[in-house]
């Protein structure tokens, strides 16, 4: 197979949409932030953007305004919440800046060149899903401080951890940050107010809440086509959590196994509270099911507690809840996930006008199934953006018992990250191991390809990774010398031996066929987002230009004249290759090496990818690439 029709073969979508994990507005960037969202997102829209153009491409993100967290940072700074917000966002939009996030924009929720358009679409979403009976009202029980006369979010309320095993007095309404525990805002022991250290009350609230149920077919059918292309971590929570289950008392196995081969194909395991639960493959087999074991005196309920969530909020700082939801509705906001999720598409419609371009164009980018949404975020935050996402989304439609259509809003591809650990332990700054992004650069004098590079080459899809100061030192230690080396070799030989022009030459047979594997590789994995094993796969690639000096010396007289010429032709070849290649992941070290190579800025594109330089062409002098930095414990 010759290089044109790998790159031919190479699926490209008529626009793309990225965007990152919004980060909540109550603090800096740090580098979980980074290597969990942000870098991996950026590298993704790099790469896009080489595919089909920037001009198809939309890098989106901003903070998470909205909710108890944010009114909650600035009552404790002794700030208005305006005030907080603006200077957290300055910050966190510096140091997105300075890692090379390119972002078409970077925004937020509350935001004056966001608010008002958010609000409309956040408003059109919640009467779509009214009309289309995606909603229902429930009243349920809710801390209320009866100094402050107002209702309490769970941030909001602090007390004893009823966890027997955990001494935390100060764990919140319904978790413990301390052991993990989670319980109900009933039982935590002696509750107070974060507000004003009232004793709070627990009263009845009304609420409207998303019924995920009415589309979990949709959804199922949906996200089992996804599951050789999504993460396998991803697909497997998500595909277990739709798929239609039931559980009855494990009194009744005895029946059951009696009945177990008469039943609809299913899956069976025990389950909490002395129960058996079974798996279906689709809600046609789960009510008849159901309906067999009834029969036969098998009382079942439904396992569909996840897709019945509260979506709105007795809090004052959000999305109003619509006017045409009546008076019960009124002082009511919109629950902060539902309104983060909607969140990228009000983003869009902001980066759309910052760009010059007609904001209707987003249907072009949502609403289309030739385009692609591609979501980057922290593996917790899974459920939210797959299913109430996907049920949202669905929920809007016309019809809501199918698939989208081409005007509709599209469902997401998403990418999940783990967390990533800092000497083996989460970050925590009582231990010493918490760093913001600004940190690595200005105290520990890391550049930012430097810390870019390591974060890609963390294992963070799959599992929870080490930011290990030593083996970052190590790889620091390649990039500075056999990486740099390979850029440096060629362009110091072109100066020395060919008059800074390359040379007359030919590719040499086994450069083209390693370039033919890498480009394979490289598309399948840049497609994945799958980054840490590529990394690895392209630093054997550069090698191939030590290998060639080594064989052929281009460097040095006294070898053959046409070897050294062929082998300097396909050094550039390889070089030129490994530029474009790494751009997504190091940009600021590969436009150092454009420069050196004397190309313009366009060169970053797939279609430069396997065609060789000019003869003749004049090459630039040497610069730093990657510094060495020493390495601090």
């Amino acid at each position: 197979m010759d290089i044109e029709k790998i790159k031919a073969e190479v699926y490209r979508p008529s626009r793309a949409v990225v965007t990152a994990g919004m980060p909540y507005a109550n603090g800096p960037v740090h580098i979980g932030h980074l290597a969990g969202a942000h870098v991996p997102a950026d590298i993704y829209a790099r790469w896009m953007r080489m595919l089909i153009g920037a001009d198809r491409v939309l890098f989106v993100c901003g903070t998470d305004d909205h909710g108890s967290t944010s009114e909650l940072a600035a009552l404790q700074a002794g700030k208005s919440i305006r005030e907080f917000l603006d200077g957290i966002h300055a910050k966190q939009k510096e140091t997105l800046q300075r890692y090379g996030v390119s972002l078409d924009t970077y925004t937020g929720t509350s935001r004056p060149e966001c608010f008002p358009v958010h609000k409309d679409i956040v408003q059109d979403f919640l009467k779509r899903l009214d009309h289309n009976g995606m909603l229902e009202k429930r009243v349920s029980r809710q801390w209320y401080d009866p100094k402050l006369q107002r209702f309490l979010q769970d941030r909001f309320v602090r007390g004893e951890c009823p966890n027997p095993k955990c001494d935390n007095k100060d764990a919140y309404s319904d978790e413990c940050d301390r052991c993990g525990a989670s319980f109900d805002p009933s039982e935590l022991k002696n509750p107070r107010s974060a507000l004003s250290d009232a004793i709070p009350e627990l009263r009845d609230t009304l609420h409207w809440w998303l019924d995920m149920w009415k589309v979990s077919e949709e959804l199922r059918t949906w996200i089992q086509t996804k599951e050789k292309k999504w993460r396998t971590g991803v697909y497997r929570e998500v595909v277990e959590t739709v798929l239609p289950g039931l559980r009855f008392d494990h009194v009744h196995e005895a029946r059951y196994k009696e009945l177990k081969e008469t039943l609809p194909k299913h899956k069976s395991k025990y389950a909490a509270g002395k129960k058996i639960a079974l798996t279906f493959e689709n809600k046609a087999d789960l009510l008849k099911g159901q309906h067999m074991l009834g029969e036969q005196g098998i009382s079942s309920a439904l396992i569909d507690g996840w897709a019945h969530r509260a979506i709105s909020r007795d809090v004052g700082w959000g999305i109003p809840l619509p006017s045409e939801f009546g008076p019960e509705a009124q002082g009511k906001t919109l629950y902060v996930w539902p309104d983060s999720l909607i969140a990228p598409i009000s983003f869009s419609t902001v980066a759309l006008r910052e760009k010059g371009l007609d904001a209707q164009q987003l249907k072009d980018f949502w609403c289309d199934p030739d385009a692609r949404i591609y979501q980057f975020l922290g593996v917790d935050n899974v459920f939210f953006y797959v299913l109430m996402q996907g049920a949202m989304w669905l929920g809007t439609q016309a019809d809501i018992n199918r698939l989208p259509l081409k005007g509709e809003y599209q469902l997401n591809d998403v990418f999940s990250c783990f967390h990533l650990l800092v000497d083996g332990e989460k970050m925590s700054k009582s231990r010493g191991n918490f760093y913001t992004g600004d940190q690595l650069i200005d105290e520990m004098g890391y550049s930012v390809d430097q810390v870019r590079h390591y974060l890609a080459l963390l294992s963070l899809p799959e599992k929870s990774s080490n930011f290990d100061f030593k083996h970052f030192g190590e790889r620091n230690r390649f990039l500075a010398g056999p990486m740099n080396a390979a850029f440096e070799k060629p362009i110091a030989a072109c100066h020395s031996k060919f008059e800074g022009r390359i040379p007359e030459g030919q590719l040499l047979d086994k450069v083209v066929q390693d370039t033919e594997q890498m480009l394979k590789r490289y598309f399948k994995s840049m497609e994945k987002g799958e980054f840490s094993t590529l990394l690895y796969a392209m630093e054997n690639y550069a090698r191939l230009i030590n290998s060639l000096f080594t064989q052929h010396k281009p460097h040095d007289d006294r070898a053959p004249e046409q070897g050294r010429k062929d082998a300097l032709y396909s050094c550039f070849y390889v070089l030129k290759n490994l530029m474009i290649m790494l751009y997504p992941f190091v940009p600021h070290t590969m436009e150092k090496l454009r420069d050196s190579l004397q190309l313009g800025p366009d060169v970053f594109r797939v279609e430069e990818l396997g065609v060789p330089m000019a003869v003749g062409h004049a090459i630039g002098a040497k610069q730093e690439y990657f510094p060495a930095v020493a390495v601090e414990s």
